[in-house]
């Protein structure tokens, strides 16, 4: 979703029972951006408060998120924080989901090279969630009648060897 950078922007800050700064985050809608953490963040269910301050745009909020972090250190911030583990650095044939969008046109150049793919979520672990393949290679796997046929065919050649 796009939005312009001179809307009203909020910086919000979520707490546990304890009063333990779990995590800074900016959003336009607060409560759609907290419908999403709850349903893919695992320690949502500790939330038990939450905070916010308006920014009348959203460098501003932006800029203040940043400060925060650095300065409060929530426990789940991975980005500006400088305590988070980094995420694993991307093999030479991963890419993340956000990757892929910006650069469409090079990985589909990869792919008609014969190369693949593999998209990773943004997690720390670096997940593996789908992959561009070479169109020949998708047509095959759709011949034989999906990925799930292509990879037992692939599976039992491979014990063979």
């Amino acid at each position: 979703m796009t939005y312009a950078a001179a809307e009203r922007t909020a910086l919000y800050r979520l707490f546990d029972a304890a009063d333990q700064l779990l995590y800074i985050g900016i959003t336009y809608k607060p409560e759609a951006r907290w419908k999403a953490h709850a349903a893919t963040k695992s320690w949502w269910p500790n939330v038990a408060r939450k905070s916010m301050e308006w920014h009348d745009t959203r460098p501003l909020a932006e800029a203040a998120e940043v400060a925060a972090i650095k300065a409060e250190l929530p426990v789940h911030n991975v980005d500006d924080s400088p305590i988070a583990p980094r995420p694993r650095t991307l093999d030479p044939d991963e890419m993340t989901a956000s990757e892929l969008k910006v650069n469409l046109t090079a990985a589909s150049k990869r792919a008609n090279a014969g190369e693949v793919i593999r998209i990773v979520d943004s997690t720390r672990e670096r997940k593996g969630r789908a992959a561009v393949v070479p169109v020949d290679l998708g047509e095959l796997i759709q011949q034989v009648g999906g990925v799930d046929s292509a990879v037992a065919i692939l599976k039992a050649h491979v014990a063979t060897e």
